[in-house]
């Protein structure tokens, strides 16, 4: 192993979007769910918008999707039996269609071997993020990995990151977090930690370039040169 000399000594990694390219299965899932219980398909642009904030919000955002032709209350009694389809398929199957971005296995090997301890930060349900991590051989890479369900909150919120440093001894000026949504930016800055977006992942990139953001990665290597490079 070598030793550390940089000041970077933990890395926070969002799942979706940064790690994997996931959006197929995703898009799969909810079609299959709203199969079950005899809605219409919808297009998989809609389902890059509605990720990012939990599989609940999003079974109430495709929901939604169907406003204008069926009643509100009709829809909303359509949630519980939808997301508990969701949960159930979904688990099954993601890693049907999913994959690692580029250089995510050999960038984490080599953080790995610098003693960075890595986490990953999710809101994806917490026992689908534990399943895609083990069935695309990257769990072993991270101290924790703690997705929806695990907290009584979900990202942006800072209660995560004041349990996460209070159980593993992290300070803010020695983490960094790595992710490509709004969820991870509010994070990130609710947290007071540097953030390096990625542009290469499920947001717009108009987008989180709209925000000024101090840091972009535009492939998962360069996650690797600004560690050995701060």
């Amino acid at each position: 192993m070598q030793e550390i000399k940089n000041k970077i000594k933990n890395i926070i990694f969002d799942l979706d979007g940064t790690l994997i390219d996931s959006i197929p299965d995703i898009h799969k899932s909810i079609n299959k769910s709203l199969e079950y219980i005899n809605l219409p398909e919808i297009p998989i642009d809609n389902i890059r918008k509605y990720v990012g904030n939990g599989a609940k919000a999003l079974i109430k955002r495709t929901l939604n999707f169907f406003s204008d032709k069926y009643d509100k209350k009709y829809l909303e009694s359509l949630e519980e039996k939808m997301y508990n389809f969701y949960i159930r398929y979904y688990y099954e199957h993601c890693i049907d269609e999913t994959n690692l971005y580029e250089g995510v296995k050999d960038t984490l090997k080599k953080l790995f071997e610098l003693n960075i301890d890595m986490f990953i930060i999710t809101n994806k349900p917490n026992n689908i993020a534990i399943n895609t991590a083990k069935k695309l051989n990257i769990f072993n890479y991270f101290k924790a990995i703690i997705g929806d369900g695990v907290y009584p909150y979900r990202k942006p919120d800072i209660n995560i990151w004041n349990n996460l440093k209070k159980d593993y001894n992290l300070f803010e000026n020695e983490t960094i977090m790595v992710g490509d949504g709004i969820p991870d930016y509010d994070f990130a800055k609710n947290s007071k930690l540097k953030v390096l977006l990625a542009l290469y992942g499920i947001t717009d990139k108009n987008i989180l370039l709209s925000l000024k953001n101090d840091y972009y990665i535009n492939s998962f290597y360069e996650v690797y040169d600004f560690v050995i490079n701060n």
